[in-house]
């Protein structure tokens, strides 16, 4: 069977010389667009297609729209962590934080800058690698990262970077795929048995890589990610599973569907506090 873009795309990255770079390279070719995995072209040319990313991430992720409706950042230092498409710069931006958006690969930072001065609004864009962050400790009052994290080389490095960058105090949010998901064993029970893959000696984690993006993917439970979280030094304020608009089963009823995403949706999201710490030998707030 010939590779499909997932693998095809990871194979070419492979050549890479290292583990992040490996992981930049496959971001690099395929940018996160929301277009079809398969396009080649995939980057915005104009008014219709800048607008279409936002139309599309409005109307398929409900549960994220009503966060941001009541998200309060207004002149906090926010960053956006993996920016990709920069959409999610512009919503920051759009509450009055004064946003950084940072990505690994430059095709993100291109296209976060033309997305943030399409839709009118500032942001500090900049290239730099999650597990090796160019800031100071304590920069930021808020740190955004909506389905980034879970494709770094190093997740951990990563979380304790995020808490290093944090200040006391401040907050953050981050989404990673679900393992405790429908979707998670639907799409791996269709491969290892429709696509007959269980007889090459895929498993259910292994064969994820023909349907997940990204050179790396991860997907954590609840306790997987409080636990890296924890470990990072950052405390879990609550956790949330949600899913796109497209039904879990099509032909369930609309009630169900809600019901079924709330508990196993391929969204997994924490809303998390980096704790303060005694100073000057003053009591932590």
């Amino acid at each position: 069977m010939a590779d499909n873009p997932f693998t095809e795309t990871a194979r070419k990255a492979q050549a890479a010389p290292d583990r992040q770079g490996r992981n930049r390279d496959w971001w690099e070719t395929k940018p996160m667009t929301y277009a079809d995995w398969v396009a080649e072209d995939r980057l915005p040319k104009d008014e219709v297609d800048f607008l279409a990313i936002e139309e599309y991430v409005q109307r398929t992720g409900p549960w994220l729209q009503d966060w941001f409706e009541r998200l309060e950042i207004a002149g906090q230092s926010c960053l956006d962590l993996g920016s990709g498409s920069g959409i999610f710069s512009t919503f920051l931006a759009r509450h009055k934080a004064t946003v950084t958006a940072m990505d690994l690969t430059q095709a993100g930072v291109e296209l976060t800058r033309r997305t943030t001065r399409f839709f009118g609004v500032e942001a500090q864009v900049i290239r730099g690698d999650a597990e090796r962050q160019p800031f100071g400790d304590d920069s930021f009052d808020f740190v955004y990262s909506w389905g980034v994290l879970h494709h770094t080389s190093n997740m951990d490095n990563a979380l304790r970077e995020v808490s290093r960058i944090l200040k006391p105090g401040g907050r953050g949010m981050m989404m990673v795929y679900h393992k405790t998901s429908i979707v998670y064993y639907l799409h791996g029970m269709f491969w290892l048995i429709f696509r007959r893959k269980l007889f090459s000696g895929e498993t259910l984690s292994s064969v994820q890589r023909f349907y997940t993006d990204g050179f790396y993917h991860r997907y954590l439970t609840k306790s997987d990610l409080g636990g890296l979280l924890r470990g990072a030094g950052l405390e879990v304020d609550a956790f949330h599973s949600t899913q796109y608009e497209k039904k879990i089963l099509p032909v369930i009823p609309s009630w169900l569907d809600r019901a079924l995403k709330k508990r196993f949706g391929m969204c997994l999201i924490a809303e998390f506090t980096k704790p303060r710490t005694e100073a000057l030998g003053e009591k932590p707030l």
